[in-house]
């Protein structure tokens, strides 16, 4: 008899410590994955409550920065329960298109709980699959076979230099993707198509959390809420990795990608009738980087190398910025050049730009 009411007692007390923590959140999903919010008007947020509770959805842009915030407005019922994301943020204004990520927070009885996947899934590196340059139809196309940020690049082969960034991050949904692309590097200046046998593609891919929503239309560039009206609120992360190198999904997105280059020469160069300076003996090459890269490379140590005509000529091992080479054109045969300075960072950030030159004995 006294075993028995210990049993009871124990299937008592554990059944009762179950119920102080019966709140959960489950069977989170949001449809659709991809939405364009000119074709559809919202976003639906689905997931399933252990018991009834005021539901708090929260928004963020990659930066985690909560950029607008449902409210149940009441009780919810136990069960399934679904909220609406107009694709606005807090002022009303339609959001760029871009990845956001959304948290559930749930409350009942002073207990609350919150569904946060954004550090738990995503980040890991995800193979690009089918990637192939139609010169022909001018695009680049792609697979992968979950949502992930891309990055695609353009080089040439036997270690010859990066010509240019197709795709720098940019957020995709799973499946078949397309770039257009003129054949052109980053500068403009030389068209890749003439060496279509020396060129070789690069990709590479992370995924995105299970939270992420993505929002169209699809875009050639990051794009993020510029004007941040509201009290700034960031989400706390969860979870933070041991940081390694060339780690793009642990990367802040003010960090992540590349940079935009420019070569700069001597602006008293007379002009060949093809349009392109003339040069001769020794001439200053310089590299200049826009205001937004100039912190941005100062704190990434990297490496500045220059090519002449697709071939390696000369590096530093360590940059500084700003930073001029005097190239001695008397190493060159006369006639028609040219120059492309690749920037290497150490956390994987690259950079690329050319220029053409007439060399004038």
């Amino acid at each position: 008899m006294l075993r028995l009411s210990r049993f009871v007692f124990f299937v008592f007390c554990l059944s009762g410590s179950t119920s102080l923590y019966a709140l959960n959140i489950k069977s989170v999903s949001h449809y659709p994955e991809f939405i364009d919010f000119r074709e559809i008007d919202h976003v639906e947020i689905n997931y399933a409550l252990d018991e009834a509770a005021h539901v708090v959805i929260k928004i963020y842009d990659d930066r985690d920065i909560l950029i607008n915030q449902l409210d149940s407005a009441g009780v919810q019922q136990a069960g399934k329960n679904t909220m609406r994301w107009m694709g606005d943020d807090f002022t009303g204004k339609r959001v760029p298109p871009e990845a956001y990520k959304y948290t559930i927070t749930a409350t009942s009885s002073g207990n609350t709980v919150e569904h946060d996947l954004s550090d738990l899934t995503g980040g890991k590196k995800v193979k690009v699959h089918k990637l192939q340059w139609d010169k022909t139809k001018n695009q680049v196309s792609y697979h992968v076979l979950k949502p992930a940020r891309v990055n695609v690049r353009v080089g040439m082969l036997n270690n010859g230099p990066l010509m240019a960034t197709l795709s720098d991050w940019l957020p995709r949904e799973h499946g078949n993707h397309r770039i257009s692309w003129n054949g052109l590097d980053n500068s403009g200046v030389f068209d890749l198509r003439k060496i279509e046998d020396n060129v070789k593609l690069y990709a590479e891919a992370f995924t995105l959390s299970e939270n992420t929503i993505l929002v169209g239309p699809k875009t050639d560039q990051v794009r993020l809420i510029e004007d941040i009206s509201w009290k700034e609120e960031k989400r706390v992360r969860k979870k933070q990795a041991a940081p390694s190198m060339k780690n793009h999904g642990q990367q802040y997105i003010e960090n992540r990608g590349d940079f935009t280059v420019n070569v700069v020469l001597p602006d008293d160069l007379a002009v060949h009738k093809s349009g392109i300076p003339i040069v001769s003996g020794i001439v200053p090459v310089r590299f200049v980087l826009p205001k937004r890269d100039n912190l941005r490379i100062i704190n990434d140590r990297y490496e500045p190398i220059l090519f002449v005509d697709g071939k390696y000529f000369v590096e530093n091992e360590v940059g500084f910025f700003p930073m001029t080479w005097n190239l001695d054109t008397t190493t060159l045969t006369e006639g028609e050049h040219y120059l492309t300075i690749n920037l290497r960072g150490y956390n994987g950030h690259m950079g690329a730009a050319s220029a053409r030159i007439f060399v004038k004995r």
